[in-house]
């Protein structure tokens, strides 16, 4: 996995991750597979206020976002942190990837889209992806 550029002193590079999924089901599934790699910190949010609230105290590396979620849904969400910070790396999760869904939920600012169920493989690629900024075809993983 390629590392990201933010050093933390003396240590390895670290990769801050926020999870944003109203399943905390789902959040434990994506912070276990995150914690099978090396040097990765998470952060949680169940709702999209929480995440914008998260991703600004934190301007975490990377977001995964699910779209439907009560209240703030995920597309809003990336709108809102795309807007404070247009180069936040968001990168969306969920079970409902429509055509319709994917292409909204780029143009909300998302980088790529990773639909469930998440397996690692498909995780590493979708995190070296957007760290290397390299083109995703289709932008589905």
């Amino acid at each position: 996995m390629h590392k990201p550029s933010n050093n933390q002193g003396e240590g390895e590079a670290l990769l801050m991750c926020l999870i944003v999924d109203d399943s905390a089901f789902a959040r434990f599934h994506m912070k276990r597979l995150l914690g099978s790699f090396e040097n990765i910190k998470t952060s949680e949010a169940a709702n999209g206020n929480e995440a914008v609230s998260e991703y600004r105290r934190l301007r975490p590396d990377i977001v995964f976002m699910d779209i439907v979620m009560p209240g703030l849904e995920g597309v809003e969400t990336v709108k809102r942190i795309c807007s404070d910070d247009p180069r936040a790396s968001v990168i969306m999760v969920s079970s409902q990837s429509y055509p319709e869904k994917v292409s909204e939920a780029l143009t909300a600012g998302a980088k790529c889209f990773l639909s469930k169920p998440v397996t690692t493989e498909r995780l590493r690629r979708a995190i070296d992806m957007v760290l290397t900024r390299a083109e995703i075809v289709n932008n589905v993983i």
